[in-house]
């Protein structure tokens, strides 16, 4: 194998990685937006944790 068939070949499999990475790429985003479509809505949307609100106290009187 001379050194411009090597050459070759490393830009052939450079080629071919990429595009498989841009077809997985475009694949999960497809399976991530019809598993999103099969979810109930309230999965959909992430929330924060929830808090109890503080409570407001009366101010104490000085005695």
């Amino acid at each position: 194998m001379s050194y411009s068939d090597l050459l070759q070949v490393i830009g052939l499999t450079s080629l071919l990685t990429l595009a498989l990475i841009v077809t997985l790429m475009r694949f999960g985003r497809q399976v991530r937006a019809t598993v999103q479509a099969l979810l109930p809505p309230r999965y959909l949307k992430p929330r924060g944790v929830r808090r109890r609100a503080p409570v407001k106290s009366e101010p104490h009187e000085p005695v």
